[in-house]
């Protein structure tokens, strides 16, 4: 049995509800933020409210609870599932209303998921992933775009783009040409030992903590647009993500990257992230 917190009680998944009015199910009218659970501890969840109240502004939805009542539903529901590892997602619709998208008089809906998500086969990790670069570009800069709504079929899209490719991952470009991040979390290169990262990116905590962590590792990082002939030019290549935490990139769109193998920068990195998802983080 799975629980999840909805509304403020902790319910069997295969009991819960949400009406066919919900804004969020009619418009995609929505957010959501994920969380990690490491050796029992939630990471990082200050910052990941932060995100998710943040993105809740963009779309003009008030969230029904405050930051420590919203803590308090999720180590609830983290406690109701016997978890000590594991994947969070929280989600806030705009709530049940009319056929029409007026969004007055409707109290936002809150639930609270803890279960397992792993994108990727843990096998490729130290192995690495083949991606795709999706072909239809994204605009970076709407602000829309730059959080986790509950309507993103650009993701579903582009995933759908990937394993047409026989790949796993795909990564976004704006008009411009510059990447933009994964379906997944944050790309980063290695070149000459000097770690980039690609900007113009969503907000991601995850990958802002793998950044941070690399510099405080004595690593140089950078940030700066980033094009596919920086990316096949690149010693080695990674993401980070909540879900997906630390893995290589060895081939895009058939060409490989560096040796075509997982480098030994990002196999450093990857284990520094497991120190500080277990350590103070």
């Amino acid at each position: 049995m799975s629980l999840l917190w909805l509304n403020g009680t902790l319910i069997d998944k295969a009991d819960a509800k949400v009406s066919p009015f919900d804004h969020g199910f009619l418009y995609g009218d929505g957010v959501w933020e994920p969380l990690r659970i490491f050796a029992g501890k939630v990471f990082r969840v200050e910052q990941h409210l932060e995100a998710l109240f943040s993105a809740a502004s963009v779309l003009g939805i008030e969230i029904p609870l405050s930051r420590q009542e919203l803590t308090a539903a999720i180590e609830s529901t983290v406690t109701a599932n016997d978890r000590t590892e594991g994947y969070i997602r929280v989600i806030v619709s705009r709530g049940p209303g009319t056929l029409g998208p007026d969004p007055r008089r409707i109290a936002a809906q809150v639930v609270v998921i803890a279960e397992e998500y792993q994108p990727f086969p843990l096998e490729l990790y130290g192995h690495g992933l083949h991606a795709a670069i999706v072909p239809i570009p994204i605009d970076a800069e709407q602000s829309i775009n730059r959080v986790r709504t509950l309507g993103r079929p650009h993701v579903v899209l582009a995933k759908q783009h990937a394993l047409r490719n026989g790949c796993l991952e795909a990564i976004f470009t704006q008009k411009t040409g510059e990447l933009v991040g994964t379906t997944e979390g944050f790309l980063f290169l290695i070149k000459d030992g000097a770690v980039i990262v690609a900007g113009g990116q969503p907000h991601d905590v995850t990958g802002f903590a793998v950044a941070a962590m690399a510099g405080d590792s004595g690593l140089v990082v950078a940030a700066y647009a980033v094009k596919l002939a920086d990316l096949v030019a690149a010693d080695e290549a990674f993401l980070a993500g909540t879900a997906c935490g630390v893995i290589g990139i060895v081939r895009v769109d058939g060409q490989d990257i560096g040796k075509g193998t997982e480098g030994p920068v990002t196999a450093a990195i990857r284990d520094g992230y497991r120190t500080l998802t277990r350590g103070s983080g």
